[in-house]
């Protein structure tokens, strides 16, 4: 198997589980719950797939890879690795009250945040038009 095959199958799961990650977070929010252990643990799988990802990268560039977008698709990687830190920052600035109910509801648009850049980084993968 190709490394390059497998880090854009990782890429394409990644997008699906933050994108799963950020609609249980909702399903949470609106039955107005707080962020469980479990969803934790939901978000931590998801960061260690982006940390995945993220190694199998620079392995791909130690190699001599180079995606067809160059710095603009590390950056995105590097964003995608922050998951976790990003929802503590984005929760330090809009839930000083550390209400439960309202950080639910900041990790999940985070999730879906990292979704959207995991998406990202796919495009800007590969050449215009020929796929991931």
């Amino acid at each position: 198997m190709d490394l390059s095959f497998l880090h854009g199958r990782l890429a394409t799961a990644m997008v699906l589980f933050a994108v799963l990650a950020g609609v249980y977070g909702l399903v949470e929010y609106f039955r107005k719950q707080s962020v469980s252990s479990n969803y934790w643990g939901i978000i931590v799988v998801g960061n260690l797939l982006a940390v995945g990802q993220g190694l199998l990268g620079v392995v791909l560039a130690i190699g001599g890879g180079q995606p067809a977008r160059g710095i603009i698709h590390i950056l995105y990687g590097v964003v995608a690795l922050s998951w976790i830190p990003m929802i503590n920052f984005v929760s330090s600035l809009a839930n000083k009250e550390k209400l439960p109910r309202r950080e639910t509801l900041l990790v999940a648009l985070v999730s879906l945040f990292q979704a959207g850049i995991a998406w990202r980084a796919i495009t800007t993968a590969t050449q215009a038009g020929s796929g991931i």
